[in-house]
Protein backbone atom coordinates (compact mmCIF):
# COMPACT_ATOMS: atom_id res chain seq x y z
CA UNK A 1 0.00 0.00 0.00
CA UNK A 2 1.37 3.39 -0.93
CA UNK A 3 -0.68 5.96 0.94
CA UNK A 4 1.19 9.24 0.77
CA UNK A 5 -1.70 11.75 0.73
CA UNK A 6 -0.69 15.09 2.26
CA UNK A 7 2.85 13.83 2.77
CA UNK A 8 4.82 15.74 0.19
CA UNK A 9 8.36 16.99 0.71
CA UNK A 10 10.07 19.78 -1.17
CA UNK A 11 13.55 19.05 -2.50
CA UNK A 12 14.92 21.49 0.12
CA UNK A 13 13.15 19.67 2.95
CA UNK A 14 14.43 16.34 1.67
CA UNK A 15 18.02 17.58 1.46
CA UNK A 16 17.82 18.99 5.00
CA UNK A 17 16.50 15.66 6.27
CA UNK A 18 19.39 13.87 4.55
CA UNK A 19 21.90 16.26 6.15
CA UNK A 20 20.43 15.99 9.64
CA UNK A 21 19.99 12.22 9.29
CA UNK A 22 23.69 11.72 8.52
CA UNK A 23 25.02 14.10 11.16
CA UNK A 24 22.37 13.06 13.74
CA UNK A 25 24.14 10.96 16.35
CA UNK A 26 27.42 10.78 14.40
CA UNK A 27 28.51 14.30 15.43
CA UNK A 28 28.52 13.51 19.13
CA UNK A 29 29.87 9.93 19.00
CA UNK A 30 33.54 9.75 18.10
CA UNK A 31 33.49 8.11 14.66
CA UNK A 32 36.61 7.11 12.77
CA UNK A 33 38.47 6.16 15.93
CA UNK A 34 40.58 3.51 14.18
CA UNK A 35 42.25 6.27 12.15
CA UNK A 36 43.16 8.16 15.35
CA UNK A 37 44.36 11.71 14.50
CA UNK A 38 43.61 11.05 10.82
CA UNK A 39 39.91 10.44 11.47
CA UNK A 40 39.07 13.55 9.43
CA UNK A 41 40.77 12.02 6.37
CA UNK A 42 38.86 8.77 6.82
CA UNK A 43 35.58 10.67 7.13
CA UNK A 44 36.33 12.64 3.95
CA UNK A 45 36.97 9.48 1.93
CA UNK A 46 33.93 7.78 3.47
CA UNK A 47 31.80 10.77 2.43
CA UNK A 48 32.76 10.27 -1.22
CA UNK A 49 31.99 6.56 -0.87
CA UNK A 50 28.65 7.46 0.73
CA UNK A 51 27.77 9.68 -2.23
CA UNK A 52 28.56 6.84 -4.63
CA UNK A 53 26.56 4.38 -2.54
CA UNK A 54 23.44 6.56 -2.48
CA UNK A 55 23.82 7.17 -6.19
CA UNK A 56 23.82 3.39 -6.57
CA UNK A 57 20.54 3.19 -4.62
CA UNK A 58 19.02 5.85 -6.89
CA UNK A 59 20.26 4.04 -9.99
CA UNK A 60 18.64 0.81 -8.81
CA UNK A 61 15.27 2.49 -8.41
CA UNK A 62 15.50 4.52 -11.62
CA UNK A 63 16.76 1.66 -13.81
CA UNK A 64 13.96 -0.68 -12.84
CA UNK A 65 11.18 1.92 -12.60
CA UNK A 66 10.35 1.32 -8.95
CA UNK A 67 9.10 3.93 -6.51
CA UNK A 68 10.87 2.67 -3.40
CA UNK A 69 13.02 -0.07 -1.88
CA UNK A 70 10.09 -2.26 -0.83
CA UNK A 71 8.59 -2.47 -4.32
CA UNK A 72 12.05 -3.12 -5.77
CA UNK A 73 12.58 -6.07 -3.43
CA UNK A 74 9.27 -7.67 -4.45
CA UNK A 75 9.99 -7.09 -8.14
CA UNK A 76 13.36 -8.77 -7.79
CA UNK A 77 12.62 -11.72 -5.51
CA UNK A 78 8.91 -12.31 -6.06
CA UNK A 79 6.10 -11.96 -3.54
CA UNK A 80 6.92 -14.58 -0.90
CA UNK A 81 10.71 -14.36 -0.82
CA UNK A 82 10.45 -10.60 -1.28
CA UNK A 83 8.11 -10.17 1.68
CA UNK A 84 10.40 -12.31 3.83
CA UNK A 85 13.29 -9.97 3.01
CA UNK A 86 11.05 -6.97 3.69
CA UNK A 87 10.31 -8.38 7.16
CA UNK A 88 14.07 -8.56 7.77
CA UNK A 89 14.36 -4.89 6.79
CA UNK A 90 11.44 -4.04 9.09
CA UNK A 91 13.27 -5.56 12.06
CA UNK A 92 16.46 -3.83 10.92
CA UNK A 93 14.85 -0.39 10.75
CA UNK A 94 13.18 -0.78 14.15
CA UNK A 95 16.40 -2.08 15.70
CA UNK A 96 18.49 0.85 14.42
CA UNK A 97 15.75 3.26 15.55
CA UNK A 98 16.04 1.71 19.02
CA UNK A 99 19.84 2.06 18.96
CA UNK A 100 19.66 5.75 18.01
CA UNK A 101 17.03 6.27 20.71
CA UNK A 102 19.43 4.69 23.20
CA UNK A 103 22.13 7.15 22.03
CA UNK A 104 19.83 9.97 23.01
CA UNK A 105 18.86 8.43 26.34
CA UNK A 106 22.47 7.84 27.36
CA UNK A 107 23.43 11.36 26.34
CA UNK A 108 20.63 12.96 28.36
CA UNK A 109 21.13 10.97 31.57
CA UNK A 110 24.87 11.61 31.33
CA UNK A 111 24.60 15.38 30.91
CA UNK A 112 21.32 16.86 32.14
CA UNK A 113 18.91 14.38 33.72
CA UNK A 114 21.36 12.41 35.85
CA UNK A 115 18.75 11.29 38.38
CA UNK A 116 16.04 10.55 35.82
CA UNK A 117 15.53 6.95 34.63
CA UNK A 118 16.62 6.54 31.02
CA UNK A 119 13.26 4.94 30.23
CA UNK A 120 11.45 8.19 31.05
CA UNK A 121 13.72 10.23 28.78
CA UNK A 122 13.27 7.81 25.87
CA UNK A 123 9.49 7.57 26.29
CA UNK A 124 9.21 11.37 26.16
CA UNK A 125 11.27 11.49 22.95
CA UNK A 126 9.17 8.75 21.37
CA UNK A 127 6.01 10.70 22.19
CA UNK A 128 7.44 13.56 20.12
CA UNK A 129 8.44 11.19 17.29
CA UNK A 130 5.04 9.47 17.31
CA UNK A 131 3.21 12.81 17.26
CA UNK A 132 5.25 14.02 14.29
CA UNK A 133 4.76 10.82 12.27
CA UNK A 134 1.08 10.69 13.14
CA UNK A 135 0.76 14.13 11.56
CA UNK A 136 2.72 12.97 8.50
CA UNK A 137 6.26 13.04 7.18
CA UNK A 138 5.66 16.54 5.78
CA UNK A 139 5.57 17.87 9.35
CA UNK A 140 9.04 16.45 9.94
CA UNK A 141 10.27 18.19 6.79
CA UNK A 142 8.81 21.54 7.83
CA UNK A 143 10.19 21.21 11.36
CA UNK A 144 13.65 20.56 9.92
CA UNK A 145 13.43 23.76 7.87
CA UNK A 146 12.73 25.73 11.05
CA UNK A 147 15.52 24.27 13.20
CA UNK A 148 18.37 23.79 10.72
CA UNK A 149 19.59 27.44 10.90
CA UNK A 150 20.01 27.12 14.68
CA UNK A 151 21.92 23.86 14.27
CA UNK A 152 24.34 25.49 11.82
CA UNK A 153 24.82 28.57 14.05
CA UNK A 154 25.46 26.44 17.12
CA UNK A 155 28.00 24.24 15.31
CA UNK A 156 29.89 27.32 14.10
CA UNK A 157 29.80 28.75 17.63
CA UNK A 158 31.36 25.59 19.10
CA UNK A 159 34.24 25.76 16.62
CA UNK A 160 34.85 29.46 17.24
CA UNK A 161 34.58 28.91 20.98
CA UNK A 162 37.35 26.31 21.22
CA UNK A 163 39.50 28.35 18.81
CA UNK A 164 39.15 31.65 20.69
CA UNK A 165 39.73 30.07 24.10
CA UNK A 166 42.88 28.37 22.83
CA UNK A 167 41.58 24.89 23.59
CA UNK A 168 41.96 23.75 19.96
CA UNK A 169 45.47 22.36 19.48
CA UNK A 170 46.21 21.58 15.84
CA UNK A 171 49.35 19.69 16.89
CA UNK A 172 47.00 16.91 18.03
CA UNK A 173 46.17 16.30 14.36
CA UNK A 174 49.78 15.32 13.58
CA UNK A 175 51.45 13.27 12.29
CA UNK A 176 49.36 12.94 9.14
CA UNK A 177 49.49 9.36 7.85
CA UNK A 178 52.04 8.59 10.55
CA UNK A 179 50.96 4.93 10.59
CA UNK A 180 50.30 4.72 6.86
CA UNK A 181 46.95 4.22 5.17
CA UNK A 182 45.99 0.97 6.92
CA UNK A 183 44.33 2.59 9.99
CA UNK A 184 42.37 4.89 7.68
CA UNK A 185 41.16 2.01 5.51
CA UNK A 186 40.11 0.09 8.65
CA UNK A 187 38.12 3.11 9.82
CA UNK A 188 36.42 3.53 6.45
CA UNK A 189 35.37 -0.07 5.90
CA UNK A 190 33.08 -1.27 7.22
CA UNK A 191 32.36 1.26 9.97
CA UNK A 192 32.29 4.73 8.37
CA UNK A 193 30.73 3.66 5.07
CA UNK A 194 27.90 1.86 6.84
CA UNK A 195 27.50 4.35 9.70
CA UNK A 196 26.28 6.91 8.94
CA UNK A 197 26.29 6.90 5.11
CA UNK A 198 24.99 3.42 4.35
CA UNK A 199 22.05 4.03 6.64
CA UNK A 200 20.68 6.30 3.91
CA UNK A 201 19.05 3.18 2.46
CA UNK A 202 16.03 3.97 4.65
CA UNK A 203 15.84 7.46 3.11
CA UNK A 204 14.98 5.88 -0.27
CA UNK A 205 11.51 5.30 1.18
CA UNK A 206 10.99 9.08 1.11
CA UNK A 207 11.55 9.36 -2.64
CA UNK A 208 7.84 8.84 -3.36
CA UNK A 209 7.08 11.93 -1.24
CA UNK A 210 9.25 14.42 -3.15
CA UNK A 211 7.35 16.91 -5.32
CA UNK A 212 10.17 18.06 -7.60
CA UNK A 213 12.68 15.37 -8.57
CA UNK A 214 14.46 17.05 -11.48
CA UNK A 215 17.51 18.06 -9.41
CA UNK A 216 17.22 15.22 -6.88
CA UNK A 217 20.60 13.67 -7.65
CA UNK A 218 22.60 16.93 -7.47
CA UNK A 219 20.84 18.23 -4.36
CA UNK A 220 21.21 14.92 -2.52
CA UNK A 221 24.91 14.68 -3.38
CA UNK A 222 25.33 18.23 -2.08
CA UNK A 223 23.54 17.37 1.17
CA UNK A 224 25.73 14.29 1.70
CA UNK A 225 28.85 16.32 0.89
CA UNK A 226 27.96 19.09 3.36
CA UNK A 227 27.16 16.53 6.05
CA UNK A 228 30.58 14.97 5.47
CA UNK A 229 32.24 18.38 5.85
CA UNK A 230 30.34 18.84 9.12
CA UNK A 231 31.58 15.49 10.41
CA UNK A 232 35.16 16.40 9.42
CA UNK A 233 34.73 19.70 11.25
CA UNK A 234 33.49 18.04 14.44
CA UNK A 235 36.19 15.36 14.23
CA UNK A 236 38.90 18.05 14.08
CA UNK A 237 37.34 19.73 17.13
CA UNK A 238 37.23 16.45 19.07
CA UNK A 239 40.83 15.45 18.35
CA UNK A 240 42.16 19.01 18.50
CA UNK A 241 40.69 19.69 21.93
CA UNK A 242 40.86 16.30 23.63
CA UNK A 243 43.67 14.51 21.84
CA UNK A 244 43.45 11.01 20.41
CA UNK A 245 43.64 9.02 23.63
CA UNK A 246 41.08 11.00 25.63
CA UNK A 247 38.73 10.97 22.64
CA UNK A 248 38.95 7.17 22.47
CA UNK A 249 38.01 6.87 26.14
CA UNK A 250 35.09 9.28 26.00
CA UNK A 251 31.59 8.15 25.06
CA UNK A 252 30.58 11.61 23.77
CA UNK A 253 33.80 13.43 22.76
CA UNK A 254 32.18 16.49 21.15
CA UNK A 255 30.30 17.09 24.39
CA UNK A 256 33.53 16.83 26.38
CA UNK A 257 35.23 19.23 23.96
CA UNK A 258 32.42 21.78 24.28
CA UNK A 259 32.75 21.71 28.08
CA UNK A 260 36.24 23.18 27.70
CA UNK A 261 34.80 26.46 26.36
CA UNK A 262 34.85 29.29 28.89
CA UNK A 263 34.71 32.84 27.54
CA UNK A 264 35.49 35.60 30.08
CA UNK A 265 34.07 33.37 32.85
CA UNK A 266 30.66 34.32 31.49
CA UNK A 267 29.85 32.00 28.59
CA UNK A 268 30.12 28.47 29.96
CA UNK A 269 28.31 25.12 29.86
CA UNK A 270 27.92 25.41 26.09
CA UNK A 271 27.76 21.62 26.04
CA UNK A 272 24.02 22.16 26.45
CA UNK A 273 24.04 23.60 22.93
CA UNK A 274 25.42 20.28 21.71
CA UNK A 275 22.63 18.49 23.55
CA UNK A 276 20.02 20.61 21.75
CA UNK A 277 21.68 20.03 18.37
CA UNK A 278 21.90 16.29 18.92
CA UNK A 279 18.34 16.17 20.23
CA UNK A 280 17.04 17.59 16.96
CA UNK A 281 19.24 15.29 14.90
CA UNK A 282 18.17 12.21 16.83
CA UNK A 283 14.48 13.09 16.54
CA UNK A 284 14.94 13.16 12.76
CA UNK A 285 16.99 9.96 12.66
CA UNK A 286 14.70 7.96 14.96
CA UNK A 287 11.69 9.26 13.03
CA UNK A 288 13.05 8.13 9.66
CA UNK A 289 14.10 4.66 10.83
CA UNK A 290 10.82 4.24 12.69
CA UNK A 291 8.98 5.45 9.59
CA UNK A 292 10.88 2.90 7.51
CA UNK A 293 9.76 0.06 9.77
CA UNK A 294 6.16 1.28 9.73
CA UNK A 295 6.16 1.61 5.94
CA UNK A 296 7.35 -1.98 5.73
CA UNK A 297 4.43 -3.10 7.89
CA UNK A 298 2.08 -0.99 5.78
CA UNK A 299 3.38 -2.68 2.64
CA UNK A 300 2.88 -6.21 3.98
CA UNK A 301 -0.39 -5.86 5.92
CA UNK A 302 -2.00 -3.12 3.82
CA UNK A 303 -2.67 -1.03 6.94
CA UNK A 304 -1.95 2.73 6.80
CA UNK A 305 1.25 3.28 8.74
CA UNK A 306 -0.23 6.12 10.80
CA UNK A 307 -2.54 3.62 12.52
CA UNK A 308 0.52 1.68 13.67
CA UNK A 309 2.46 4.65 15.04
CA UNK A 310 1.40 4.67 18.70
CA UNK A 311 1.36 0.89 19.39
CA UNK A 312 4.94 0.51 18.15
CA UNK A 313 6.19 3.86 19.47
CA UNK A 314 5.40 2.86 23.05
CA UNK A 315 7.37 -0.39 22.70
CA UNK A 316 10.55 1.05 21.17
CA UNK A 317 11.96 2.67 24.37
CA UNK A 318 11.84 -0.62 26.27
CA UNK A 319 13.39 -2.47 23.35
CA UNK A 320 16.22 0.08 23.27
CA UNK A 321 16.99 -0.62 26.93
CA UNK A 322 17.35 -4.40 26.62
CA UNK A 323 19.67 -4.36 23.58
CA UNK A 324 22.70 -3.30 25.66
CA UNK A 325 23.55 -3.49 29.36
CA UNK A 326 25.45 -0.19 29.53
CA UNK A 327 26.69 2.71 27.41
CA UNK A 328 30.15 1.19 26.79
CA UNK A 329 28.63 -2.03 25.46
CA UNK A 330 26.10 -0.02 23.45
CA UNK A 331 28.75 2.12 21.72
CA UNK A 332 30.99 -0.90 21.06
CA UNK A 333 28.11 -2.83 19.46
CA UNK A 334 27.19 0.17 17.34
CA UNK A 335 30.69 0.79 16.00
CA UNK A 336 32.06 -2.77 15.78
CA UNK A 337 29.39 -5.50 15.68
CA UNK A 338 26.41 -3.87 13.94
CA UNK A 339 28.39 -2.63 10.88
CA UNK A 340 29.76 -6.11 10.15
CA UNK A 341 26.74 -8.29 10.79
CA UNK A 342 23.77 -6.03 10.02
CA UNK A 343 24.79 -3.00 7.97
CA UNK A 344 26.96 -4.79 5.41
CA UNK A 345 24.42 -7.48 4.41
CA UNK A 346 21.44 -5.10 4.31
CA UNK A 347 23.09 -1.95 2.95
CA UNK A 348 25.41 -3.66 0.45
CA UNK A 349 24.71 -7.37 0.13
CA UNK A 350 21.03 -7.39 -0.78
CA UNK A 351 21.15 -4.26 -3.02
CA UNK A 352 24.11 -5.67 -4.99
CA UNK A 353 22.32 -9.03 -5.27
CA UNK A 354 19.19 -7.25 -6.53
CA UNK A 355 21.21 -5.37 -9.12
CA UNK A 356 22.74 -8.62 -10.38
CA UNK A 357 19.37 -10.44 -10.53
CA UNK A 358 17.52 -7.58 -12.23
CA UNK A 359 20.27 -7.01 -14.80
CA UNK A 360 20.25 -10.74 -15.58
CA UNK A 361 16.46 -10.66 -16.01
CA UNK A 362 16.77 -7.71 -18.39
CA UNK A 363 19.34 -9.50 -20.53
CA UNK A 364 17.24 -12.67 -20.69
CA UNK A 365 14.18 -10.66 -21.77
CA UNK A 366 16.17 -9.25 -24.69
Amino acid sequence: MDNNNNETLSILQFSILVYVFITGSAVVIGIGGEAKQNAWIAIGIATVCGMLLFRFYLWLLESFNQKNLLLLIETCFGKWVGQTIIVIYIFYFFYIAARVLRDFGELMVTTIYRTTPIEVVEILLMIVVAYVLKKGIEVLGRTSEVFIPYVIIFMIFIGLGVLITGELHFKNLYPILGDGVRPISKAIFPTLITFPFGELIVVTLLLTNITFKKKLNKITMLAIGVSGITLIYTSIIQVGVLGVYIKERTSFPLLSAAREISLMSFIERVDLIIVFTVMFGIIVKVSLFFYGGLRGLEHIFNIPYRKLVWPFALQLPFFSIVISQNVVEHVNEGLVIVPKYLHLPLQFGIPVLMAAILLTKKRLQK
